[in-house]
């Protein structure tokens, strides 16, 4: 008894590995590529960006994009009633992901056009030269428009990793729940009535280790 005992995890190791397979189940693609997306975006270069802010806002963008999907994660449980209530505050949640999405395309609008004014600044200055070698050879402390960039730059990734978020974070909640996706259709919330027993991850953690 007391070496079973001993094999039990704490009730930390146990958050731990639950956050584990939920990241495994259900964030392995969609999340994940929203949150690492910036690293390529800016390898390849696929957003035109001032060579000066692109390397730090690379970074803000994952970090951001991963703590937002923990953060999502610890509040699971205030999320779940008010996910698959029948009240308004079912259908705010059902309907943020796709606030989210507009206000990805907004930032998306919104940083090129804040660009675009910041290259045309650069050229009432007098200085001529391509949008290229603009970009490239600009001052950090000289962009105009800087800070907006920033902005928008980090919002394009963040919200478009708050609906991937979201959504997956739903599905994870059926399963946890034992929602029948037939009876949500019809908006029921009942748990799926299953013959075996349901058993208590700790022990059931325990007795694996046997």
């Amino acid at each position: 008894m007391r070496g079973a005992a001993k094999q039990l995890p704490s009730g930390k190791s146990l958050r731990i590995r639950v956050f584990a397979d939920f990241f495994k189940s259900y964030m392995s693609v969609s999340t994940v590529v929203a949150a690492s997306i910036p690293i390529p975006v800016a390898g390849w270069k696929l957003i035109p960006a001032y060579s000066q802010q692109r390397g730090f806002l690379t970074v803000y963008a994952s970090l951001f994009c991963f703590l937002l999907l923990a953060f999502v994660f610890s509040i699971r449980h205030r999320l779940a009633p008010l996910m698959f209530s029948s009240g308004i505050g079912s259908s705010l949640i059902a309907a943020t992901p796709f606030v989210f999405m507009i206000l990805t395309l907004g930032c998306i609008l919104s940083y090129h056009a804040t660009l675009q004014e910041s290259i045309q600044q650069l050229r009432d200055l007098g200085i001529k030269a391509t949008t290229g070698d603009l970009l490239s050879r600009t001052d950090l402390t000289q962009i105009p428009r800087g800070p907006a960039l920033m902005a928008y730059y980090l919002g394009i990734f963040v919200f478009a990793e708050s609906a991937f978020t979201l959504m997956a974070i739903r599905e994870y909640l059926e399963d946890v729940m034992r929602l029948d996706e037939e009876g949500l259709l019809y908006g029921s919330t009942e748990p799926v009535r299953s013959s075996v027993a349901p058993q208590d991850p700790v022990e059931d953690f325990g007795a694996k280790k046997k």
